[in-house]
């Protein structure tokens, strides 16, 4: 997972720009790479994590590290962007990882960010493609807003990602199931219930 994901996310995290101590919203951060994404952006790049998925997977966020959690279930596009502005003092995040396969994600992302903030793509969105929602040219202008994305990272974040794995700063959570059971589980996933700490 370190090498796949674990590579993954950190580059997102670097490419956004942010730094120690600002803030990052991770969309779909108690998923694969959610929750690996939390450990390297509070544990081992001391940003602050505002996670958000669906309410089943709250603890495994907050244990990676998040510093607060927003159930998407409970919101709509217009109050995950107020509860992130008041989370932020009223600015907004630095940057935002998309790291789940949803377009609506995609969406609301754009309004979680600050002035100057890069909204990073990550999850790949199945079906007919979409543009991103809310990504208007003269609003970016304006707020002096970016989109970047990232498929892998290169040689030397995979070697910083294995030693942080290697020093205990991120860990992979887990379940090995039977093959028979492999149907069930993946219903449970997409349906966003929490797996034994999936």
């Amino acid at each position: 997972p370190m090498l796949c994901a674990g590579v993954t996310t950190y580059a997102a995290l670097r490419k956004s720009g942010a730094r120690s101590g600002q803030w990052v919203v991770i969309a779909g951060a108690g998923g694969g790479l959610g929750h690996i994404a939390v450990q390297l952006a509070s544990r081992g790049m001391a940003l602050r994590v505002i996670g958000i998925d669906a309410g089943a997977k709250e603890q495994i966020v907050k244990d990676s590290g998040a510093e607060h959690f927003i159930d998407v279930t409970k919101h709509d596009d217009t109050s995950i962007a107020e509860e992130v502005k008041r989370l932020t003092s009223g600015l907004g995040a630095s940057a935002v990882i998309v790291c789940t396969a949803s377009n609506k994600a995609y969406t609301q992302a754009m309004d979680l960010l600050r002035f100057g903030g890069t909204l990073v793509c990550v999850g790949m969105p199945e079906g007919k493609p979409e543009p991103i929602g809310k990504a208007f040219p003269a609003f970016m202008v304006a707020k002096q807003q970016n989109i970047v994305s990232v498929a892998v990272g290169n040689r030397r974040e995979a070697i910083e990602v294995l030693d942080f794995a290697a020093r205990g700063v991120v860990n992979t959570h887990y379940k090995i199931v039977k093959m028979d059971k492999l149907t069930e589980v993946g219903a449970e996933k997409k349906g966003g219930l929490e797996v034994d700490g999936c």
